[in-house]
């Protein structure tokens, strides 16, 4: 399940000479994307505008807390709140709802032909940039990532019509993060989250372990300094942070995977097993999904178990985790003080 940070990427195609200054500031690659975007993305984009006015009442019915609303605080104090709505966000997403799942990322022929003929790749070397499915390379088989990544912007900055993967999957491409024939002209995929959101939402910590890779050793939701330190925060402390989780390989290829921690799991920072929101839930399964179903869910696809196999993963392994925060133009920091501390303690642990 692979993520844009697969993709080709090209060069910048900014003229730096033969133009005046006014037509080389017309001529960036952000007054592009600005004039080329489509009306979809345009759209999305300028409903967050008004998040911090009458938008925000529609935040607070869901019950979940408005991003423009950040009290003050001292350095050191979770703030606590509203736990964050799971059930009103509409989530977890599931990457292959019929709503957006056969929704293309990129065409696999496209890309072929792109880097065959433009950068010059054997049709080997182009035929293995992307896997090949009988309908496409979709949301609903490599957009787990995409589809987490929609479920961090609906939770930290709720909206109407919502945050889908098919909308952030539209503006994904019309900012020329991936496109269908595998151009890219960005180089981080959090970077997507800041941009679609005006900044309100930003990765603000990670950390990363190569799972699979050799000399790394495994680690797990346990024994994450990052995790831990979350874990240590009481859910209701935690609504200003939600937390993505990598599995399987390092490789995002074919055999690694995307999903969220839980915001309102209770468990311990001991806990081996938490609740997870995972794209590759079933549709039709209700039961409470931890990070071992997860596994057992993505790892019956036989190319995933293959990897799996070969760098030993195991089926709570986790190879980075990315936390998420509300970071709004009302304050000029968000609540980053508390779990700071919680994390500096799980570094200097002799655990």
């Amino acid at each position: 399940m692979n993520d844009p940070r697969t993709t080709p990427r090209a060069a910048s195609p900014i003229a730096t000479g033969g133009t005046s200054s006014r037509d080389a500031e017309r001529n960036t690659r952000r007054s592009f994307l600005k004039t080329a975007m489509g009306a979809g993305a345009a759209a999305t984009l300028g409903t967050l505008t008004s998040a911090c006015g009458a938008d925000a009442s529609n935040a607070a019915e869901t019950a979940v807390p408005a991003a423009c609303e950040t009290p003050a605080i001292d350095a050191g104090t979770p703030v606590s709140g509203p736990l964050l709505n799971v059930t009103a966000a509409g989530l977890p997403y599931r990457q292959d709802d019929p709503a957006w799942g056969p929704d293309l990322m990129w065409d696999r022929d496209l890309v072929i032909r792109a880097d065959h003929e433009l950068n010059g790749a054997t049709l080997t070397q182009a035929k293995s940039l992307l896997r090949k499915f009988d309908d496409g390379n979709s949301i609903g088989n490599e957009g787990c990532l995409l589809t987490t990544l929609a479920m961090v912007l609906q939770l930290l900055t709720p909206k109407s019509p919502a945050w889908t993967p098919k909308t952030l999957n539209t503006s994904a491409q019309e900012l020329y993060y991936y496109t269908l024939c595998g151009l890219s002209m960005q180089s981080l995929y959090a970077d997507l989250v800041s941009e679609v959101s005006e900044g309100n939402v930003q990765q603000c910590l990670k950390e990363e372990y190569l799972a699979g890779v050799a000399g790394w050793p495994k680690t797990h939701v346990h024994t994450s300094s990052l995790v831990r330190a979350y874990r240590r925060l009481k859910p209701a402390e935690r609504t200003h942070f939600v937390v993505m989780l990598k599995t399987g390989t390092y490789d995002d290829t074919v055999a690694s995977h995307y999903l969220l921690l839980h915001p309102n799991d209770a468990g311990s920072p001991d806990d081996t097993d938490p609740e997870v929101l995972d794209p590759a839930k079933p549709l039709d399964e209700s039961r409470l999904w931890r990070l071992s179903d997860s596994a057992r869910a993505i790892t019956q696809d036989p190319d995933i178990a293959k990897g799996w196999a070969e760098g030993g993963i195991e089926p709570t392994q986790i190879g980075g985790a990315w936390i998420f925060t509300r970071w709004t133009s009302t304050h000029d920091r968000s609540q980053l003080a508390p779990l700071i501390q919680a994390w500096a303690t799980e570094l200097s642990s002799t655990r």
